[in-house]
């Protein structure tokens, strides 16, 4: 009958059960033996065992003067210029800074980085449409990005605000508006540190800054919600009811 019979017989067992066992670890995926004897693999390590801890990594060099040079800026009008040294894509802002709206959207879209300005695409057409139905153009307020540095399109990461947030702040510093929309969650959470979601914050005015700050949806999420226009519309009224008080 063969050696494995041979050897079960001596262990005590019969050949047949035997096979079957075999099998069973032949089909659960097991192909060799590792070890003659048996491992206590759930009883706790011995203290000379333990792993040593990997070696934590070195933490980041400090922000150098040049990654902070918005803070010299001293007027707009030079923050424009190195940023548009700097990053010469980025659609930094658009309209009429001393109109003294501005309004404060998320990200480039695709439109936007080839454009050079924010809300290009759709989501822009849906605005200006948005503006003027209170009486307002691109040449009556001022519109920027939260994170106008980011490459490449879509919503921004947790990253991108935290690496452009002192620049948009010190955008808005610089621009000086008596008034600001926030369109959407990120913007309204990251300048005011509100962290409710934007179906709480909006409608309701919050401040920047010291600056009052009227807190509403994205156009993008609109044309994608349009159930929630009937929102977004008594927003922009409440803005022209506090504009012309």
């Amino acid at each position: 009958m063969g050696p494995g019979a041979d050897a079960a017989r001596a262990a005590g067992m019969d050949p047949a059960a035997l096979a079957a066992l075999l099998n069973w670890w032949k089909l659960a995926g097991v192909e060799s033996l590792v070890g003659e004897n048996p491992v206590p693999w759930l009883r706790a390590a011995e203290p000379d065992q333990l792993t040593a801890p990997a070696p934590r990594a070195p933490a980041p060099p400090p922000r150098t003067a040049a990654e902070g040079w918005w803070t010299s800026a001293e007027s707009l009008a030079a923050l424009t210029a190195e940023v548009a040294a700097r990053h010469p894509r980025a659609p930094f802002a658009d309209g009429n800074a001393a109109s003294g709206l501005m309004i404060m959207g998320e990200a480039p879209s695709a439109e936007d980085l080839r454009s050079g300005r924010p809300f290009s695409g759709p989501a822009g057409i849906f605005l200006d449409r948005m503006l003027a139905a209170i009486g307002r153009d691109r040449s009556s307020c001022y519109i920027a990005l939260l994170c106008p540095r980011r490459a490449t399109p879509g919503p921004a990461a947790p990253e991108d605000i935290e690496q452009d947030i002192a620049l948009t702040m010190a955008h808005i510093r610089l621009a000086a508006p008596r008034h600001l929309l926030l369109l959407g969650a990120n913007p309204a959470q990251a300048l005011t540190g509100e962290t409710a979601p934007i179906t709480r914050l909006r409608g309701n005015w919050l401040s920047v800054g010291g600056i009052p700050a009227l807190a509403s949806f994205n156009p993008a999420y609109l044309l994608r919600r349009p159930e929630e226009k009937a929102l977004a519309w008594a927003d922009l009224l409440a803005l022209k009811h506090r504009i012309n008080q």
